[in-house]
């Protein structure tokens, strides 16, 4: 018997190969145009968090950025009480979504989300050895010999991947000779 699980989804965009090569031109132009800032990521580049709002031209990926999000977020809330809630009439609202660019090099270190309910990752261009994305075990110093203390998650371009913004999380070095581009964002109940 498991107690206290955390669920986890992971799904596929199957239209997002229509959509991703126009996406990677807008996102290095948008890189060019901004600073970005400095969170989790070591040497590499995240957008403000609030972008998409200010951004016209995002829309068009927007609109399919979402649909992705709001389907994981369907499918996670199956079977728990989150599903319930939206059935009652409760919403899930983004609290922030952000793009990041790790070239060669670069990493994610390990991170929580605060003040959300649920985090989430698509990737969106990932080369062959550009890193994993690992869950580390909030309980691992209580634990240390009683459960697991990592889990790999291989990522997987056009897949959303989302899960409870209190568990620990980062993502290994980028080893490949490309870029890796993912967007990020947070999620709460309205």
């Amino acid at each position: 018997m498991d107690i206290f699980a955390v669920k986890v989804v992971k799904k596929a965009d199957p239209e997002f190969s229509t959509y991703k090569d126009d996406l990677v031109e807008w996102i290095y132009k948008y890189k060019d145009r901004n600073e970005g800032v400095k969170l989790s990521n070591q040497h590499g580049w995240q957008s403000e968090s609030g972008f998409y709002m200010e951004e016209e031209s995002f829309n068009p990926f927007w609109e399919d950025l979402w649909r992705l999000i709001t389907e994981t977020t369907k499918e996670y809330s199956t079977g728990i009480e989150l599903g319930e809630m939206i059935r009652q009439g409760y919403g899930i609202k983004l609290l922030n979504l952000w793009i990041n660019v790790n070239p060669p090099g670069a990493y994610n270190k390990t991170h929580v989300h605060p003040g959300a309910l649920l985090s989430g990752v698509i990737w969106i261009d990932f080369p062959e050895d550009s890193g994993d994305f690992f869950f580390r075990n909030p309980n691992e110093m209580n634990s240390y010999c009683l459960s697991s203390s990592v889990a790999k998650v291989k990522p997987t371009e056009g897949e959303c991947l989302l899960f409870p913004a209190f568990i620990p999380h980062d993502v290994s070095e980028n080893e490949s000779d490309g870029d890796r581009i993912s967007i990020s964002f947070n999620l709460d109940i309205d």
